[in-house]
């Protein structure tokens, strides 16, 4: 059946091993359906990817990706109004399956001479207690750090706050939704510093774009020390299910977990769970 992409815009540490996915109550040639994916973060295309090629080989099945800036793949699954929730945290009232990992790049604008941050620096300026850029090196300007926040339902932040030990993001902080909204209040600002996801930012910097990628810990933000899990700022891309799922739930999550879904992963500038 054709592959159901339904993208809808308003406008666009670590952890442990995954939970190893159940064997499938009948055979992959038995399976048929509709499989119902929903999340609000910067997986859509790996999630599109993966359902591609999963419909490629159970032609029998569509995959129906529901993505939006403001969707609740959690309450959607346990309202059942879909069978994968993609996010970046396990939920306790939910089988919860990492298929994936993904850095968390810190940016700022290119002309901000403030190349690195350890996490306890890092910590104090996301919760306020540092407030100028000259108080983190003392050769930036005399003005105030401007920090872009992410909306609380973005699976980005809540794990930031979990690795860094921090409660939450000083009020102050101006809240935007998508990963390219950050990226471009950053270019237009000396003061500014958001977060976002590893792959957009590489990819924009690539392309020219005027943004600086913090080093962590004196640890490079670049593929590599992601995949060899050396760069400290990273979070899990997470299944969540019901806790009985269907056996259509069960392959794609298999297939998933399997090697060409985790080579799927990695060409999509994602980070596999075993980087051999």
């Amino acid at each position: 059946m054709s592959f159901g992409l339904f993208l809808l815009f308003l406008s666009s540490a670590l952890f442990n091993s995954p939970l190893q996915a159940e064997e499938p109550a009948v055979s992959p040639s038995e399976l048929s359906g509709t499989l119902r994916v929903t999340g609000n973060g910067p997986e859509r295309f790996l999630m599109a990817s993966l359902a591609q090629a999963f419909e490629s080989q159970y032609p029998t099945v569509s995959v129906d990706v529901f993505w939006h800036e403001h969707a609740k793949p959690i309450r959607m699954v346990e309202l059942q109004e879909s069978d994968i929730g993609v996010t970046g945290y396990t939920a306790p009232s939910l089988r919860s399956t990492t298929i994936a990992r993904d850095g968390i790049a810190m940016i700022t604008n290119f002309s901000n001479p403030v190349s690195e941050l350890s996490l306890s620096q890092l910590a104090d300026v996301l919760s306020g207690k540092t407030r100028y850029w000259s108080q983190v090196y003392e050769e930036a300007p005399e003005m105030k750090i401007k920090i872009v926040n992410r909306s609380d339902n973005q699976n980005i932040r809540q794990e930031l706050l979990n690795v860094l030990g921090i409660r939450r993001i000083q009020r102050s902080a101006r809240i935007v939704d998508q990963e390219r909204h950050a990226i471009n209040l950053v270019t237009g600002d000396l003061s500014a510093m958001s977060f976002v996801s590893m792959t957009p930012a590489l990819r924009a910097r690539e392309d020219g774009v005027a943004i600086n990628l913090l080093f962590i810990e004196k640890v490079e933000p670049e593929y590599q020390t992601v995949l060899d899990k050396t760069y400290p700022l990273q979070r899990p891309v997470v299944f969540v299910t019901q806790t009985n799922p269907s056996s259509l739930i069960l392959a794609f999550e298999q297939f998933t977990l399997s090697p060409a879904g985790q080579r799927i992963i990695k060409t999509n500038k994602y980070y596999p769970l075993n980087d051999d």
